[in-house]
């Protein structure tokens, strides 16, 4: 009974002790696994400062393979705060590195860190995934494939969610909406679901990456018409007004990318009554946002007659001629450029305004920039003004002799683009041989 006894005390002890070598090897490499990790994301940090790791070092040492792993640990919000950090940095170094961490399984776990209670380890998530769509924009669909628009939509519509993450959503979003293929992002309906939301946002920074968003967005007569069906243009329009110059400039921007449609979107567009919120910026005291509003002016007069008849409608005439004046060049070229659009038709009654209103030396000087597109536009008006009507010749001659630009013109026969060659050898041979 004795024997029997300590035979099976004995039996307890060695399960007993086999228990415990097991726990201590599982301890052990649990320990070597934090390290590995805890490496990996000491080298990332080292390196971040000066050098992305080497590809073939990556793949050597499984760096990203450890970091992401790292990204499931649930009870070690610090290491996943981290790792997703050291992911956001690799992936700054080329579209290469961002795809190796894709197709290392990052994405999904990624976005689940969207879910975390944790702000950093939220905050880091969603600033990976952003260099991720940075760096490698072709990862657009795949993102979206793994539910990061539905994440968005719950994030943004939570009243708990802080304003640093809805920013850095948004910059993500902003992402998002860039077009490498040549087909919208998938799940459109939930991206414009959520800028719907976000342009309503008090935030100027939300607000400027939302309107940067939609700029992304507006390429292609098929998306154009899709965001001239929602009501976010009306509320671009509105955003014009802002008090912050940065809101205000991406408004423009994206309405200037919604003007480059067809004749018909054009139309719509203008019938959001664009044109008398345009009127205040053309007297802005930023150059940069005058420069987007005549760019932007430009797109509308290139549709038919009657948007350029409805820019002058609005008054907006003398106010691109007092952009014409300007010291800067780029924003005397944009309002030169703006004009000869307004002049294509070759109204006579028109053409006569502005040489009364001292454009012709004004495009004259501007025959000296180098830029073809520039100079063959100008070109293009002075040759009309000169065909126009016999009473108008001696004068446009004597101010272009005056301005000093006849040289110019002489110089420009030769010039490589011959479009410039031929109107300046015509302009000659008619009018100063």
């Amino acid at each position: 009974m004795q024997k029997r006894k300590r035979r099976f005390l004995r039996k307890g002890e060695n399960l007993m002790m086999l228990r415990t070598i097991r726990l201590e090897k599982a301890k052990k490499a649990e320990q070597q696994k934090e390290l590995t990790i805890s490496n990996a994301i000491t080298r990332c940090k080292l390196a971040s400062a000066e050098v992305i790791p080497d590809i073939n070092e990556l793949l050597q040492n499984n760096t990203i393979g450890n970091l992401v792993d790292s990204l499931g640990r649930d009870n070690k919000k610090k290491i996943r705060a981290e790792s997703a950090d050291a992911l956001a940095h690799i992936a700054s170094g080329s579209s290469e590195h961002s795809n190796l961490i894709a197709k290392a399984g990052a994405v999904p776990r990624l976005i689940r860190l969207l879910q975390s209670s944790d702000p950093e380890v939220c905050e880091k998530g969603i600033l990976s995934l952003g260099n991720l769509l940075h760096f490698a924009p072709n990862l657009r669909d795949f993102i979206i494939s793994h539910g990061f628009v539905q994440k968005l939509i719950s994030l943004i519509q939570d009243k708990s969610t802080s304003t640093v993450i809805l920013s850095h959503l948004t910059w993500v979003l902003r992402k998002l909406c860039i077009s490498p293929q040549p087909s919208p992002p998938d799940d459109l309906a939930g991206i414009l679901q959520a800028l719907n939301i976000l342009l309503y946002n008090p935030e100027a920074k939300i607000l400027e990456d939302s309107l940067m968003a939609v700029r992304n967005l507006a390429h292609g007569s098929d998306m154009i018409q899709i965001l001239l069906g929602t009501e976010v243009v009306p509320r671009i329009i509105y955003l014009l007004e802002h008090n912050d110059v940065m809101v205000q400039k991406a408004a423009v921007q994206a309405l200037r990318n919604i003007a480059s449609g067809s004749e018909e979107q054009i139309q719509e567009l203008l019938k959001n009554n664009l044109l008398p919120h345009i009127s205040a910026l053309m007297s802005h005291t930023d150059a940069d946002i005058r420069s987007q509003v005549l760019w932007l002016l430009q797109n509308i007069a290139d549709g038919n007659h009657f948007h350029r008849q409805a820019i002058m409608n609005a008054g907006l005439l003398p106010k691109i001629l007092e952009n014409l004046k300007a010291e800067a060049i780029p924003l005397k070229c944009a309002a030169a450029l703006t004009i000869t659009m307004l002049a294509i038709d070759k109204d006579k009654n028109l053409l006569c305004y502005l040489m009364r209103q001292g454009v012709i030396p004004e495009f004259c000087n501007l025959l000296f920039y180098e830029d073809n597109e520039v100079i063959c536009n100008l070109l293009h008006v002075l040759s009309t003004m000169l065909d126009v009507d016999p009473s108008f010749t001696a004068e446009v001659t004597g101010i272009i002799e005056w301005s000093g630009a006849l040289n110019n013109i002489k110089m420009l026969q030769s010039n490589e683009n011959e479009e410039i060659s031929q109107v300046a050898r015509k302009m000659i041979s008619d009018y100063f041989s």
